[in-house]
């Protein structure tokens, strides 16, 4: 019984890591500012078998701001090796690192889709990379995913999201904005804020939120959809309140199910890519999508 045991235990460990790969191993010193050395660069062949859900997993050390105020912490950046230099879909706005450690970015469809046409360049204050890495993550939710990950929500935390997550999403067909959580309860405050200030200038406050255990759910109106869409980024704000802090996992928009082809399941099934005018064409179900899900 104890052998059979053990040789569960390691299949099912093999079978955890089989999408695990390297993307880099080494050191390399990444700065933006001027007389550094930029960003580290991974070829979009190295993304040709990444999955929606997985994560890639950055080792770095020495991660501090180039004034001297370790307390601000390290920007980093993911971005997207086009012509624009577009930042990762699903990346976050203001992320910061200290000291050594390491960070787990997961990837949405999208992201999964712009990481294969065009590789991925990790860049910004002043850090070093010894390690990246693509392993295996989560199991995404239905709908179009904006963002996945673990944000820990305290005392007024703000995760805040580029436009590049939810840039191409057909609004139209957007019926509601979900927000996952860990909470397990319902008392706790989120607001989506449009623009800092005495008050702070609102997109959603918490009463146009219905919360249950598992997420928060914002339906979507005309000026809402025109709002997130129009918006040049989203900045969603928790407190916890007299509770536990706790993790936010997922930033999902609830789509009508006839506009779901192009969702988190849409690199699982079947569908021909391909180049059209420099531009990355998905084909399914004899529709034309782009990279970030939008029909054309």
């Amino acid at each position: 019984m104890k052998k059979f045991s053990l040789i569960a235990l390691f299949a099912a460990l093999v079978a955890v890591n089989v999408h695990a790969a390297d993307l880099f191993t080494g050191s390399k010193h990444v700065s933006w500012n001027e007389g550094g050395e930029g960003g580290l660069q991974i070829a979009a062949t190295d993304f040709a078998n990444a999955q929606p859900g997985q994560k890639i997993v950055i080792t770095y050390t020495d991660a501090k701001e180039m004034d001297g105020n370790e307390n601000r912490g390290s920007v980093i950046e993911f971005k997207v090796m086009n012509e624009h230099s577009d930042h990762l879909a699903g990346s976050r706005e203001a992320l910061r690192l200290w000291d050594n450690g390491t960070l787990e970015h997961f990837l949405t469809p999208s992201a999964v889709d712009s990481l294969k046409a065009y590789g991925l360049e990790i860049i910004g204050n002043d850090f070093i990379v010894t390690k990246v890495a693509l392993e295996d993550g989560k199991e995404l939710k239905d709908g179009f995913t904006v963002w996945t990950g673990f944000f820990w929500a305290d005392s007024w935390s703000t995760l805040e999201l580029y436009y590049n997550g939810y840039a191409g999403v057909d609004w139209s067909k957007a019926t509601a904005l979900r927000i996952y959580s860990e909470a397990n309860r319902t008392d706790y405050l989120l607001q989506i804020v449009k623009a800092w200030g005495e008050p702070a200038v609102l997109t959603a406050s918490k009463d146009a939120f219905t919360i249950n255990n598992e997420y928060a759910e914002l339906p979507l109106t005309d000026e809402l959809r025109t709002e997130l869409k129009e918006s040049s980024h989203w900045m969603i704000q928790f407190n916890k309140e007299s509770g536990n802090p706790f993790n936010v996992t997922d930033v999902v928009l609830v789509m009508e199910e006839e506009s779901t082809a192009i969702s988190n399941t849409a690199v699982e099934s079947k569908a021909v890519k391909f180049f059209e005018n420099g531009q990355l064409v998905i084909i399914k179900n004899g529709v034309k999508y782009n990279a970030l899900g939008a029909k054309l």
